[in-house]
């Protein structure tokens, strides 16, 4: 069904994000692993329950953290609801990380 990498070939890419995704992946006959599938559906499917008539769900990962960013949103007017963890503290943690690296760098 798909076509699957030369075993000497395989290099290392994210996992698909989302359903859009993985079916653009499937129709230019991608190899995109049964786990993938099931995981990309599973959370379209838990994002879609957690929305409601009004609001909608975002799913992001945070970039310098890589920590998985949830943000609840206003369908109407975009306005931010709630978002956990918040991106402010993840951006004190990656300054922290990046403080952190920096005295084991200058301790080496």
């Amino acid at each position: 069904m798909y076509n699957q990498p030369p075993k000497n070939d395989i290099e290392a890419r994210p996992l698909v994000s989302q359903e859009k995704e993985l079916q653009r992946m499937e129709r230019q006959g991608e190899y995109v692993t049964l786990g993938e599938q099931q995981l990309v559906r599973s959370i379209d499917r838990a994002i879609k329950a957690l929305q409601g008539p009004e609001t909608m769900v975002e799913v992001n990962v945070h970039e310098k953290t890589q920590a998985i960013m949830i943000k609840v949103l206003n369908k109407e007017t975009g306005e931010l609801i709630r978002e956990i963890p918040p991106e402010k503290t993840l951006e004190i943690v990656a300054k922290m990380m990046e403080f952190a690296g920096l005295i084991i760098d200058e301790r080496r």
